[in-house]
């Protein structure tokens, strides 16, 4: 069975080298990318199997729009995202999937920090989903 690609897309350099290093272990290809039009290249380029993409990158609700542009396209709608953030501890305000995910075009949300235990279990359960369709 062929490694599952996992882009990050995520302005940490600490953040994406732990995670990288976290999903590399745990049998993952791994691709980084540190601004939404970097990432935006890559998705582009060679198609990953999930994307897990940080909300604040260049502005407070870039990954918003990334999320909302891969969405709309439907060479990439099918891309399972699941966003990151640390918004809830720099702003007070708190997102969750249910709730919000029909406006945020995600697949799932988690708020930083994650233990990579719960991150693997979540990507590998949007992948499953993804493939069952």
């Amino acid at each position: 069975m062929a490694q599952k690609r996992i882009l990050i897309i995520d302005d940490d350099v600490d953040f994406v080298d732990l995670n990288k290093a976290v999903l590399v272990n745990n049998g993952f290809e791994v691709e980084t990318a540190f601004s939404a039009r970097e990432g935006m290249d890559k998705v582009q380029f060679d198609a990953p199997d999930l994307i897990l993409l940080d909300l604040m990158l260049e502005k407070h609700d870039t990954g918003f729009s990334f999320a909302k542009s891969i969405k709309a396209d439907p060479r990439y709608k099918e891309i399972p995202i699941l966003m990151i953030s640390a918004v809830a501890g720099e702003t007070g305000y708190d997102f969750t999937q249910d709730q919000d995910g029909y406006w945020m075009k995600t697949d799932d949300f988690v708020s930083k920090p994650v233990e990579p235990e719960e991150l693997v279990k979540r990507i590998n359960a949007l992948i499953e989903k993804a493939k069952k369709g």
